[in-house]
């Protein structure tokens, strides 16, 4: 769950688990802090130690310098207000998530089925599997239409949040930390139009893919879309099957003849769209170059001056105007 894989050694997933309530717990908090809410955790963790470090403990000066340089540090650590947005993000997106479930699937025997206190909790962990984790509380072929679609929804932003908080925090003593294509950038001085900047970026560019992997997928499997007697094989599941793909999750809605995922009823052809879409979906939105987290006093960057130039600049304008005149006088 740490490491959001997904993997399980149940044929149900999670499934089995859902009325368990301490696992459920101890697993949730492992999904949200392996991914999502990790950079949160983190600074939460360093801002705590902080505060109950002696005064004249040799920790403090270290602590305190990763709160007010997080970005100069690590990639995932931000300063604070990123953090508090981020925060803000992740709990709206599951808090939404959570109300879906629960509101939709009133009347769903396949969610129903546990009691109240149960059933939030399940609905918390399958909010916080639809980012990374991929596994599911819940057989996701049988509960609300609406339902599905969000999840499908959220299996897409799921790199947002932290993505967008790394571009808004990616300066250091006003110097870019990493270079992006010119696409991606954006007026970083203003949070609203920056994150704006971002959304249409990816809607514009990343939906080509999965739009390519879709139809690539359906022309592979027509005869089984086409066939009536397999109500399973649908567009929609398929969409959902390449949006997961993309979006390095690993939900599906499965197939009822099978204990694996819909894609383990794909064809060759198919099954190597998906593992190009994971590929792809797995290394959108980087640099060119790699991110400088650490960066020490005397490194320069492209943008810097030559040291001949530093120490031209910090002569004062008497010495550089003799300097002139002597040159001229030896021409």
């Amino acid at each position: 769950m740490v490491d959001n894989l997904g993997f399980a050694l149940t044929p149900d997933s999670m499934v089995t688990f859902q009325d368990a309530t301490f696992p459920l717990l101890v697993m949730t908090f492992l999904a949200f802090a392996g991914n999502t809410c990790y950079p949160v955790l983190l600074r939460l963790l360093i801002w705590t130690m902080s505060k109950i470090a002696p005064k004249d403990s040799s920790l403090r000066d270290p602590l305190n310098f990763l709160l007010n340089h997080p970005r100069r540090c690590y990639t995932l650590l931000f300063p604070s207000r990123p953090t508090w947005i981020l925060f803000g993000v992740l709990f709206s997106l599951n808090f939404v998530d959570v109300l879906l479930i629960i509101v939709l699937d009133l009347g769903n025997p396949a969610v129903n089925n546990l009691a109240l206190g149960p059933r939030i909790l399940a609905a918390l962990f399958q909010s916080a599997s639809s980012r990374h984790t991929g596994t599911a509380t819940f057989n996701l072929g049988a509960v609300n239409p609406a339902v599905q679609f969000s999840l499908l929804v959220m299996m897409y932003i799921s790199i947002f949040p932290i993505a967008i908080s790394i571009r808004a925090s990616n300066t250091y003593e006003e110097k870019s930390l990493g270079i992006y294509p010119r696409r991606m950038d954006g007026d970083e001085s203003r949070p609203g139009s920056y994150v704006l900047t971002h959304l249409q970026n990816q809607l514009t560019f990343d939906l080509w893919y999965i739009f390519i992997g879709v139809f690539c997928i359906c022309i592979a499997e027509s005869k089984k879309i086409m066939d009536a007697n397999n109500p399973a094989f649908a567009v929609f599941p398929i969409f959902f099957e390449v949006v997961s793909a993309y979006g390095n999750v690993g939900l599906s809605l499965g197939h009822p003849d099978v204990l694996t995922s819909l894609c383990g009823q794909f064809t060759p052809f198919g099954k190597v769209v998906v593992c190009l879409m994971m590929i792809r979906g797995r290394h959108r939105g980087l640099p060119y170059q790699l991110d400088r987290a650490i960066m020490l006093p005397n490194e320069r960057t492209i943008t810097d001056k030559p040291p001949e130039s530093l120490f031209q600049d910090e002569k004062p304008k008497e010495v550089r105007g003799l300097a002139k005149l002597k040159h001229s006088l030896t021409q």
